[in-house]
């Protein structure tokens, strides 16, 4: 199985940080994060054509992430997996991409440090992040039967920027 691993792209700003949506679960993208992700998918389908399965984390600026992705991928349908919220924890989704296993590519919308320590620990097998994944920014894994931590492979690892600049090369 391939996971691909896709950060949500730029959003409102936290409370704390002089945004206005008190509650974090319901920030919004941007009017830039949602041009910048368009162009993004556009380099996604460069060099991963095809997701078999699409996930997102509940919180809005992650559905809304996961819908630029579905659109440029020509409607795939969206799985919300609370798992994949901020918080979620690596073991839970671990449980859940066990559940669905298949051949071909499943794409997981989220958070950052989640992302970056699941990917981490697929990769070493060590919840201490080895990676960071920019806002709109993505990797792909491969990962042998069974999703043992420690066991995946990096493909790549492309920042927000490049995404975006090999979707220009179209």
């Amino acid at each position: 199985m391939r996971i691909l691993v896709i950060r949500h792209a730029i959003a409102e700003p936290r409370i704390e940080e002089g945004g206005t949506q008190p509650d974090d679960r319901l920030r919004q993208l941007t009017p830039k994060g949602r041009r910048r992700m368009k162009r993004g998918v556009r380099g996604l389908r460069q060099i991963e054509p095809r997701i078999e399965i699409l996930a997102s984390s509940p919180f809005a600026r992650a559905a809304q992430t996961a819908d630029i992705v579905a659109r440029g991928y020509e409607g795939l349908e969206i799985t919300n997996v609370g798992e994949l919220a901020a918080g979620g924890g690596v073991d839970r989704l671990m449980d859940w991409l066990r559940s669905v296993e298949m051949d071909g590519t499943v794409a997981l919308v989220g958070h950052e440090p989640d992302l970056s320590t699941f990917v981490s620990y697929l990769l070493t097998g060590h919840e201490r992040s080895v990676i960071t994944l920019g806002k709109g920014g993505a990797c792909l894994l491969d990962v042998q039967s069974g999703v043992a931590h420690g066991a995946a492979q990096l493909l790549w690892l492309l920042t927000p920027r490049k995404l975006r600049r090999l979707g220009r090369a179209r």
